[in-house]
């Protein structure tokens, strides 16, 4: 009898255990992107310094495990796989190194009982409004953000995400007791969001605040604060014609550095049958001459900006850098100390399945002269073309070319040649 008794109670926690796991819904999507790359002068910019090996092929997969238990309760779970052929035991004959997989995204996400009121906390996105991705904090971070629609036209979004937390990791004494000196060593920022929604209009006003300790960088003697106040607006209402835009303001302050800039972008875009056309440009204050501790560069945390692959290293791929032109130039990844203008002309379709994008663009440095590498006396163009043909609904074979020649004051007088940088992809991009 105490046999049966323990095999039925067996058998109903198994049953508890199946039911359970069957309520929840699991969804999965991702995607995968393989394609070689061939280059000359891609970051040096100088036909004089080796390259190394001018060809490579690359790989990153992202794979978004969605555990949906009903419609206000849900956890994500986002892993990252990046290779490149050859380079490393993960991606070399065996293919079995360690340490290859990254955890990219892992949070709760879930409505109050009765509300819109929606929460998320873990690993995430978090992005405060732009055009072209948020010069000021655009990545994936540690967060909670609560946000819930007020009416049709008005919602509001808080968040705070944590940067850095040095006491986590700090060293201890015998007694398993944090060592002193270790305060002042977090990086945290909360931020407030206000979005408005009207027929034909949208605008979203938002406020960061972020608070650094003095040991979170090896360049800060006080702790220091970030704050920034901007909004992104669209305009649709003369739909096929639209505009977009941003306008920031930030300052970072210590008792010994500060540091106050803004940073605008607008984009125009006329859709047609066979292509969308747009026109944009940014502007940011660059860093002075002065000699003193006041600067007007606009502060950034985490940013996200990006226009081409050698201004901001915004790709058709997602496998990408900051910015090919960043390293020996000094062209801004996060549109800092520059402003750009220029024509994208995108969705060109003669072809069935095939389409086509163009980018020209043209950026010149704002910041004094001498001040860095890529200042007011500095400037570089650009061409990019991409080619797509779907080979399937969610397949597609892709084709990369980037042309880029910059000039800088700074290197020509050290004798530095600058020439011209490109390279051409070709791969396959597959979303599922």
């Amino acid at each position: 009898m105490k046999r049966f008794a323990l095999v039925a109670l067996l058998a109903a926690m198994l049953f508890g255990v199946a039911s359970s796991a069957s309520a929840t819904e699991l969804k999965v999507k991702g995607n995968l992107d393989v394609y070689g790359m061939w280059s000359a002068n891609l970051v040096d910019h100088n036909s004089d310094v080796a390259d190394g090996d001018n060809y490579m092929t690359t790989q990153r997969m992202r794979n978004y495990f969605t555990y949906v238990a009903n419609e206000n309760l849900k956890a994500v779970l986002g892993l990252e796989i990046d290779n490149i052929w050859g380079s490393g035991t993960a991606a070399d004959w065996g293919t079995d190194g360690k340490g290859n997989i990254e955890v990219k995204h892992a949070y709760m996400d879930f409505n109050f009982p009765d509300t819109t009121v929606n929460v998320k906390a873990g690993l995430q996105y978090v992005a405060l409004p732009s055009v072209f991705g948020n010069p000021v904090f655009d990545d994936d971070a540690a967060a909670l953000v609560v946000s819930a629609p007020i009416n049709d036209m008005f919602g509001l979004t808080v968040g705070y995400t944590r940067g850095t937390d040095l006491d986590a990791n700090t060293d201890r004494d015998a007694n398993d007791a944090p060592i002193a000196g270790d305060d002042q060593d977090d990086k945290d920022m909360a931020f407030l969001a206000a979005p408005i929604k009207l027929d034909g209009f949208s605008v979203a006003p938002y406020f960061g605040y972020a608070w650094i300790g003095e040991n979170t960088d090896t360049d800060l003697v006080d702790d220091a604060t970030v704050w920034v106040v901007g909004a992104n607006a669209e305009l649709t209402m003369f739909d096929p014609l639209t505009f977009a835009a941003d306008l920031i303001y930030g300052k970072a302050d210590s008792d010994d550095y500060e540091s106050a800039g803004w940073y605008g972008a607008l984009a125009a875009s006329y859709k047609m049958d066979m292509l969308t056309a747009t026109l944009f440009g940014t502007y940011a204050t660059g860093l002075n001459d002065d000699g003193d501790d006041d600067q007007d560069v606009m502060p950034t945390l985490a940013e996200g900006w990006g226009l081409t692959p050698y201004i901001g290293g915004a790709r058709a791929f997602s496998t990408t850098y900051d910015s090919f032109a960043t390293d020996t130039l000094g062209v801004g990844s996060d549109g800092t100390g520059l402003w750009t203008v220029g024509l994208v002309l995108d969705k060109i379709t003669f072809v069935e399945n095939l389409s086509h994008k163009l980018v020209i663009a043209y950026a010149q440095g704002t910041g004094d002269e001498d001040t860095s590498y890529f200042t007011e006396e500095d400037n570089g163009w650009e061409v990019y073309f991409v080619n797509k043909y779907m080979i399937y609904e969610n397949l597609a074979a892709i084709n990369e070319l980037g042309y880029f020649k910059g000039s800088s004051e700074v290197l020509e007088d050290a004798d530095y040649d600058l020439d011209a940088s490109y390279f051409a992809t070709v791969g396959f991009s597959y979303k599922f």
